[in-house]
């Protein structure tokens, strides 16, 4: 049978897709690995590609109709991961009959036999997060995978047939249309969809093999240990794992999204990650991570701020007149500039695992809040508040900003309904 392996990366994190493909060709010579470049085709960026000798293609191939308006109003990590499942359905469109798509930080220690198994009696292949509760209060927690989504989709395998093609053309219509990284509105870029597939399709079956997508988020339940051909993860061959989140500057660091381990007590897992770094310092990346994301900016170097990418779709239907939308002197960046959407100062990352860090600013707003309770009383507030959430949604900020109405449908893209486009 044709396997094919696949990953996705913006061209900062090349060193990654080099690090990946080593270690499936030294565990599957005879397989073909693809690589998606999520980024503009600049000089820089095709001499680091030429580099690296990667078979790869630019996300700009894939025929998606408005790719330059997908690329303006999803970010680096939404858009690497909206794309997904279009480029999935490429591959096997190409005649692979079977394709598994692993993120870049992942590294393969043996064949990838479980999963190939798998696909002999399942038609698509997805790993939970955790197999067993854990409730030491620690991230992250089940609470967290709720978010998040109960499956990580740094993994995924499929088999050609009907039931993937079914399952792909819902899952494109859904990442194009709601790929956002937005938890609060119930969507997490393409993973939570997932959740649903269970549920929808009956050829997907899930994988629980120990040994497969280990990672911070499962180790509560995995133990590791060196075996006698290797590392054994319960007893049983350790097949990828899943560096997630990882400092390659800190070693001593698991991942900064969780706060259960220290790698003090996890001898074989730490080295593990210093041998993985060591592999990503000797394929370039600490030069390779500095290449700047080609869809960041504007064409005049404006960096790009995410209410200017939410104002795209807060347009509705008139965000299909924007055929340029990273054109500085467009009608549209005119427009964003009249709204104050223009020069917005980074706010810096502030989310539930550092909020308490925050020390003079949240005193701040903390402040502001019992002021505003007295003024306007505590059922003003509360409405207030719960209006204030509806806001930081999708793109309803940036639709009030423009006067626009707020978009409550969540219909497909027109281009984004299972249509042969991408085939």
């Amino acid at each position: 049978m044709s396997l094919c392996i696949c990953t996705i990366v913006s061209a900062n994190y090349l060193a990654y897709a080099t690090v990946l493909g080593a270690s499936i060709r030294e565990h599957h010579p005879d397989c073909s690995f693809e690589v998606l470049v999520v980024d503009r085709p600049t000089q820089a960026v095709l001499d680091a590609l030429a580099g690296t000798g990667l078979k790869a293609r630019f996300a700009q191939d894939l025929g998606l109709a408005e790719f330059e308006q997908l690329a303006y109003q999803f970010d680096i990590l939404e858009l690497n991961t909206a794309l997904k499942p279009t480029f999935l359905k490429r591959l096997l469109g190409e005649g692979h009959e079977q394709v598994v798509y692993l993120d870049p930080d992942i590294r393969c220690y043996a064949p990838l036999t479980p999963v190939l198994d798998g696909l002999r009696s399942k038609d698509v292949l997805l790993t939970p997060h955790a197999l067993r509760p854990v409730l030491d209060g620690e991230r992250p927690s089940d609470i967290d995978f709720l978010r998040n989504g109960v499956h990580n989709l740094g993994f995924v395998a499929l088999r050609r047939g009907p039931c993937a093609n079914e399952l792909l053309d819902w899952w494109e219509s859904r990442c194009l249309s709601h790929g956002y990284n937005d938890p609060a509105f119930g969507v997490f870029v393409d993973q939570k969809w997932m959740d649903l597939a269970p549920c929808c399709f009956e050829g997907v079956g899930l994988l629980r093999h120990p040994g497969c997508n280990v990672a911070y988020w499962n180790l509560h339940e995995r133990q590791l240990a060196d075996g006698a051909h290797g590392v054994e993860v319960n007893g049983q061959a350790l097949h990828f794992f899943h560096f997630s989140g990882i400092d390659v500057h800190d070693t001593s660091v698991l991942s900064r999204h969780q706060t259960r381990h220290s790698l003090a007590r996890l001898p074989v897992v730490r080295r593990l990650l210093e041998t993985y770094v060591q592999a990503l310092r000797e394929a370039g990346h600490l030069s390779l991570k500095g290449l700047p994301y080609g869809f960041g900016t504007l064409d005049d170097g404006t960096p790009i701020h995410g209410l200017m990418r939410r104002a795209l779709p807060a347009l509705g239907p008139d965000a299909r007149q924007v055929s340029r939308p990273f054109a500085a002197a467009s009608a549209f960046q005119q427009q964003l500039r009249a709204a104050g959407l223009h020069g917005i100062p980074a706010a810096g990352p502030v989310h539930t695992r550092n909020l308490h860090d925050q020390g003079r600013r949240l005193t701040l707003a903390n402040a502001l809040v019992r002021g505003l309770a007295r003024v306007l009383g505590l059922g003003r507030l509360q409405m207030l508040v719960r209006y204030a959430a509806f806001l930081s949604r999708e793109s309803h900020l940036p639709a009030v900003l423009l006067r626009k109405p707020f978009r409550m449908d969540h219909r497909a893209r027109d281009d984004a309904a299972g249509q042969p486009h991408s085939s």
